[in-house]
């Protein structure tokens, strides 16, 4: 090889190298770039329910779950209905032969019973004059317009086609021009979008006084769990936020902070009670009840960090089950303080005795942040360690803000909350949701 071959070829491995390090640092990024956007979808914060990605270290015999034996467990008492007791018997006898059209038929002694539930066709859309004279009192000289439980004051719907509208809406999440055309086809009730509008903001309005009403009983309540996700409002960030009591009432609330002010807002500067939440700081100011879900999935994401991560998940778990066990004993008061002052010295010897390792720094300030918030449920008997009861409760408006994207109107945001407040809280009772909002408008559209 010649010296000039030598140079040239030294020249261009320098090249080489030189794109193969530029590529290098292209991929690096790129890398960078895709571990962050997969952390929006893949966190400790992701409740399980939501993660689709398996780990890559799985092989894909890890990944397919152990076969179960078919058929339900032992004992299960099964799904299927009782047959319910006939209103009416309808006596059936063919009146010619199926097979030569004969009229000569005779009655045997044999008889095969089926018992059907069906439902009466569609009712045909009525329309009612309603003459509300107006009367004076010829005791005290008021006089005022007659008022009828039927008859709304305003607007020329009655209070069953308000009802089925708002149902169709939440119950089935149809979406507007889907209820209008539904409501022609199978009711012959013609009605424009914008009516569809105008009844689902009457409703809200109506649902007012009892969404007010229902602030004071969250305020009063022994505890309550709050949770809150992003949605959008004519395409602006604005937060939903969940307010679950003991007692199963429900508030929605939708405004465009998640800071203090809604929380002051709703519950008042000096809050009564505790409140389970997830550790988001604007709650830092509150009696809490940090959620053990959230400190789990914390220390999990850990595990494959270091030895170290895979211990302190192991010590939180074997904490959080301790935990779990003493609740389930329904013990007394004396008993829940005397374990709480226990447990609390066993979180602070967990921490101390991982603070040295740098790799679990992130965990660590987690637990510390917490300290003190860990074991308040023990002092409130009934009250769940997690959070979970709240984002059980806020599932239903994330699977409805991915229908109907956002908000197109603040208003709407505002009487959503409104309707659904009532609802959901009618849902949790196990109470007939039809029958509360038709009490509800009959009270506030009719006889108010």
């Amino acid at each position: 090889m010649t010296p000039d071959d030598y140079f040239k070829k030294l020249e261009d491995t320098i090249l080489r190298n030189q794109e193969l390090e530029k590529e290098n640092e292209e991929l690096k990024k790129e890398n960078e770039d895709l571990k962050k956007r997969l952390l929006y979808y893949e966190n400790p914060n992701t409740p399980p329910s939501a993660r689709q990605i398996e780990k890559a270290d799985k092989t894909p015999t890890e990944n397919i779950p152990a076969p179960k034996k078919r058929g339900a467990p032992i004992g299960h008492k099964g799904a299927t209905r009782p047959t319910k007791e006939p209103e009416k018997t309808k006596e059936v006898i063919a009146d010619h032969c199926e097979k030569c059209n004969s009229p000569n038929i005779e009655k045997l002694d044999k008889c095969e019973t089926s018992i059907i539930e069906d439902m009466p066709p569609p009712q045909k859309i009525t329309t009612t004059r309603y003459n509300r004279w107006k009367v004076k009192c010829l005791d005290c000289g008021h006089q005022f317009i007659s008022k009828h439980p039927e008859c709304p004051k305003t607007g020329g719907f009655g209070i069953f086609i308000l009802v089925y509208i708002v149902m169709l809406k939440f119950f089935l999440r149809g979406v507007i021009r889907k209820i209008q055309d539904f409501v022609l086809r199978y009711n012959d009730l013609e009605i424009s979008p914008k009516g569809i509008h105008d009844i689902l903001l009457r409703v809200g309005e109506a649902c007012k006084k009892d969404y007010e009403d229902k602030i004071q009983k969250i305020r009063r309540t022994k505890w309550r769990y709050i949770d809150e996700t992003g949605i959008k409002v004519i395409g602006i960030q604005f937060w939903l936020w969940i307010f679950r009591t003991d007692t199963n009432e429900l508030l929605v609330v939708i405004r465009k902070s998640r800071g203090k002010k809604v929380l002051e807002e709703i519950l008042g500067k000096e809050p009564e009670g505790v409140n389970g939440t997830d550790g988001w700081r604007a709650y830092s100011w509150m009696k809490l009840q940090r959620c053990w879900a959230h400190l789990l999935r914390q220390v999990d994401a850990f595990i494959d960090v270091s030895e170290n991560g895979k211990r302190l998940s192991e010590d939180i778990h074997s904490c959080f089950k301790k935990l779990r066990e003493f609740l389930d004993r329904d013990p007394s008061m004396a008993e829940r303080m005397e374990k709480k002052n226990l447990f609390e010295k066993e979180l602070e010897g967990i921490i101390t005795k991982y603070s040295e390792f740098k790799e679990l720094k992130k965990p660590l300030t987690y637990l510390k942040n917490g300290c003190g918030c860990w074991f308040t449920c023990l002092l409130y008997p009934g009250m769940e360690p997690t959070n979970n009861l709240a984002e059980q409760a806020i599932r239903e408006h994330v699977i409805m803000r991915k229908i109907i994207g956002c908000f197109r109107s603040e208003k709407g945001a505002e009487n959503y909350q409104y309707i659904a407040s009532l609802l959901a809280t009618c849902r949790l009772q196990d109470k007939n949701g039809f029958d509360e909002l038709e009490k509800v408008l009959r009270r506030e559209l009719c006889m108010s």
